[in-house]
C-alpha cells in the first residue's frame, strides 16, 4: 500500500516532512520506531488509514497507549465504521475479502478512544466529503443501481445513518 500511495501521490508535494513507513504495528518494533520518531520531531501526525480495522481491540489499545505516551504526538487520523456498516461489511465479506476480516469492532468506538486519552477533534464522513468535493464514492454499477432503487423507500433517519457509515476521525490527546 505504501508503494502504491507513493506512486499515486508522486506529483503532490507535502507541506511538512513526510515519512511513509511499512511496519507491523502489533510488533515490539513499534515502540522503538515511535521513540526514534518522537525524538526527531516536534509535532507528529499519525495516519493509520486502512490499518486499524484489521487489528484486534487489544492491539489498537496498545497502539493508542503508545501514541498517547509520546509527548510530540499531536494528531492521529483513524478509520471509523459505524456498527451498522460493520454488520453490513460482515455480510459482504462472506462473498469476497474472506481473508481480511475486520477485527476492531468495539461496541462504543468513540468511547474506546476516549478511555485511552484521545479526543475526537474532527469527524469527516466519507459520503459527505465525497459530495462536498464532487468526487463520488467509487462503487460498482450494481451497488449504485441497488442504492438508487432503495433510497426512495428509506426514512430520512435511515438515509442519514447511511451517510454516516464510514469516516476518518482526527484524534487529539485529551
Amino acid at each position: 500500500m505504501i508503494a502504491l500511495k507513493a506512486t499515486r501521490l508522486a506529483d503532490d508535494k507535502p507541506r511538512c516532512k513526510l515519512e511513509r513507513v511499512s511496519l507491523d504495528l502489533t510488533h515490539a518494533a513499534r515502540q522503538k520506531f515511535l521513540a526514534n520518531t518522537s525524538a526527531k520531531a516536534n509535532k507528529i501526525l499519525v495516519l493509520t488509514e486502512g490499518v486499524i480495522p484489521y487489528l484486534t481491540e487489544s492491539d489498537v489499545a496498545e497502539l493508542a497507549d503508545d501514541l498517547r505516551a509520546l509527548k510530540n504526538c499531536r494528531y492521529w487520523i483513524v478509520d471509523y465504521f459505524s456498527p451498522e456498516a460493520l454488520r453490513f461489511g460482515e455480510k459482504m465479506r462472506t462473498s469476497f475479502m474472506r481473508n481480511a476480516p475486520f477485527k476492531f469492532t468495539p461496541s462504543d468506538w468513540f468511547g474506546f478512544f476516549t478511555k485511552r486519552g484521545w479526543r475526537p477533534e474532527q469527524v469527516r464522513y466519507i459520503s459527505e466529503e465525497a459530495e462536498r468535493l464532487k468526487r463520488p464514492f467509487p462503487a460498482s454499477l450494481w451497488t449504485k443501481i441497488r442504492f438508487l432503487l432503495t433510497i426512495p423507500f428509506m426514512s430520512k433517519q435511515r438515509r442519514e445513518q447511511m451517510r454516516r457509515y464510514a469516516a476518518y476521525v482526527l484524534l487529539t490527546p485529551s
